[in-house]
């Protein structure tokens, strides 16, 4: 097992559990702006100190602004609302098809070729969407709620293709850094009158504790630790790992909450897992 991958499985799962037990105590909108704001500040105390600050070319900037537009203010806000009305285990196992919503938009776009495999994988992991989306009632997450998280994942998608041609460019926590600002729109749209409503006095220590995993573990050091991983193992063990992210959220939305997911919603997961796993492989053996 790779440690640095293990421990951003562990983080990124229990994220979702995280949100659920802040919300109660802040509203989304406030928890999308609070954690921007505090996120940027870390990742540009880390580029500070260790100098990553490189000069970004004039025609990549507007590229690197509107990723950030799509990645951290879009996602994030359809993410939130999402996860207000859906519980961990859901949320998780639909965020899992942002891997194949990119690969259908690139062949879309002709950025990628049509490969048989890939797009039955596709087909087979929206299938276990359907399932869970579809058993959201009765103490599970809502219709809604699912559809939401779906549609941050297409924004994720989206963003993924954008940042494409910057990969290798430039150092990827610089690049992420420089990207923030482009949020600063929706989130401000989103939450800037739930975040003038806050008052941090109300917030316990679990509503502290959850918001330190929500911005600095699951926003900075997990994606410090995917990327030590990443350069130790290669994309394709590193991409395998995040299939084990909706199996801990599940495993710990069922711990803290004592909530399961239905056994039609068993196989949505096993669809979703296997769907992407099959889509991934086949794209990384056609590229070889």
């Amino acid at each position: 097992l790779n440690g640095p991958l293990s421990l951003v499985i562990l983080i990124w799962g229990f994220n979702f559990v995280s949100l659920k037990l802040l919300y109660p105590e802040m509203e989304p909108g406030a928890v999308a702006v609070i954690r921007f704001t505090l996120m940027w500040a870390v990742l540009w105390s880390i580029c500070l100190v260790t100098r990553r600050i490189p000069e970004i070319e004039r025609g990549d900037r507007a590229r690197i602004f509107f990723a950030g537009f799509m990645s951290m203010g879009m996602y994030m806000v359809l993410f939130l609302a999402g996860m207000a009305q859906t519980t961990p285990a859901e949320g998780a196992i639909v965020l899992a098809t942002a891997p194949v919503l990119t690969y259908v938009l690139a062949v879309a776009l002709k950025w990628e070729q049509w490969i048989r495999a890939a797009m039955a994988g596709t087909l087979v992991a929206f299938l276990g969407v359907g399932l869970i989306v579809a058993a959201g009632t009765g103490g599970h997450g809502t219709p809604l709620g699912n559809g939401l998280v779906l549609a941050s994942a297409v924004m994720w998608a989206i963003s993924t293709l954008v940042m494409r041609p910057l990969v290798g460019k430039y150092d990827p926590l610089a690049v992420l850094t420089y990207s923030m600002p482009g949020a600063l729109p929706p989130l401000l749209v989103y939450g800037g009158l739930a975040t003038a409503r806050f008052d941090p006095a109300r917030l316990t220590w679990i509503g502290w504790a959850n918001l330190a995993q929500v911005v600095l573990f699951s926003g900075v050091i997990a994606f410090l630790a995917f990327y030590k991983g990443l350069n130790q193992v290669g994309p394709a063990v590193a991409t395998s790992y995040q299939f084990g992210v909706p199996v801990m959220a599940a495993f710990f939305g069922w711990l803290v909450f004592g909530r399961a997911l239905a056994p039609i919603q068993w196989l949505g997961v096993v669809s979703v897992i296997g769907g992407v796993a099959t889509s991934s492989w086949a794209r990384a053996r056609a590229a070889r």
